[in-house]
């Protein structure tokens, strides 16, 4: 049976045996937004959650709940579509919510949190820096994004492209459809950025690069609690 690893999911004893071992959280952040006609629009933080959770299987841990608010920096919706879904927040709601969400997860006993974002637009990378940077509490807290791992396949993140959707197809290829997709590759895609995904993305690749990414998160981790420790 898979570990249960996600906060929400837990029974009581299961969140005190597991914060007991590894008194580490992670944190996912995303948005909703369009990542082409393949993708769900809330992949960056579904993606992230998923990733976060392969990591605490690795390495320890609790996952919280995926957060799905994303600041502007976001692809413009289908030109097509009556209902643009994209939902950007302003800044200052999510700084807010995140460093309420610290100070709680503090309480709750953790000793380290790693607060990281699927959604890779360069004000959002940066605001988990900022939010991580500033937080005054005694956890330990890193910010970071997916593009900072898995440097070992020099993977580098993209929108809707090569990485993200042989990621989620891996994770959850229930959610990707990439018969949606134009089968002429003289026709662009609306909104990918990256290498396409109808020639270069596949459930093996998404395989890889995540248990690489995993790894390198797992490994952040256990170098937090460390650092604390000591």
């Amino acid at each position: 049976m898979e570990d249960i690893v996600q906060y929400e999911c837990m029974l009581p004893h299961q969140l005190e045996k597991r914060i007991s071992a590894c008194p580490l959280v992670y944190i996912p952040v995303g948005s909703l937004e369009w990542h082409c006609e393949h993708l769900p629009v809330g992949n960056d933080s579904i993606k992230m959650h998923a990733l976060c959770c392969e990591a605490a299987r690795a390495g320890g841990g609790v996952v919280f709940p995926p957060l799905y608010f994303g600041i502007l920096g976001m692809i413009p919706y289908g030109a097509k579509y009556r209902y643009p879904a994209n939902l950007p927040v302003s800044p200052d709601f999510l700084t807010g919510i995140l460093r309420t969400t610290l100070e709680g997860l503090e309480k709750v006993g953790f000793r380290a949190a790693i607060l990281t974002t699927g959604h890779t637009c360069e004000e959002q990378r940066a605001l988990m820096r900022t939010v991580a940077g500033g937080y005054r509490g005694a956890m330990r807290v890193y910010g970071t994004d997916d593009m900072e791992w898995a440097k070992d396949m020099d993977f580098n993140s993209d929108h809707a492209g090569k990485w993200e959707t042989s990621i989620l197809w891996h994770l959850r290829p229930e959610l990707v459809d990439v018969r949606r997709l134009p089968g002429d590759i003289a026709v662009p895609l609306e909104g990918v950025y990256g290498d396409d995904p109808r020639l270069h993305a596949s459930r093996e690749l998404g395989e890889r690069v995540v248990a690489s990414i995993a790894r390198d998160l797992a490994r952040k981790g256990r170098q937090l609690l460390d650092a604390d420790a000591g």
